[in-house]
């Protein structure tokens, strides 16, 4: 999840900096501190402590780039598809197992008819070697 500025955090809960610095100093909300020492706080954990985040509607530019309002109203459509695929995916578990098919039927040779004597292989690679016939 994407972090914010204590300044950003302020605005997305509707509360002063103050009372997003008396969170942090509680325990009530936690933070990182970035490089430089500041902190940043992920959006996850704000709308774990405070809710629903909220942005200020902006008006959508002419340059293409979707505003913060857009993302926010993008964000929820996905979670909500999300929901509904983790409700699919539970149903599907409960379903049962898939039966497996059944094998196909092994080929089997069926045995070279008889003529009174029974070669084996050695018995034909000679006979063929003598330029005899195996018939006989």
């Amino acid at each position: 999840m994407p972090t914010v500025t204590v300044n950003e955090a302020a605005k997305l809960v509707g509360r002063s900096r103050r009372g997003i610095y008396r969170d942090m100093a509680s325990g009530r909300l936690s933070y990182k501190t970035d490089r430089d020492g500041h902190r940043r706080i992920d959006t996850s954990e704000l709308e774990r402590v405070h809710g629903a985040l909220s942005l200020p509607v902006t008006p959508p530019s002419d340059s293409g780039t979707p505003q913060d309002g857009e993302l926010v109203a993008e964000i929820r459509a996905l979670r909500e598809e999300l929901a509904g695929l983790r409700e699919e995916v539970r149903e599907l578990r409960r379903l049962p197992a898939p039966e497996t098919p059944a094998e196909p039927p092994q080929a089997t040779l069926a045995p070279a008819p008889s003529h009174g004597t029974q070669h084996n292989f050695s018995d034909l690679i000679d006979a063929i070697r003598r330029g005899e016939s195996s018939e006989g």
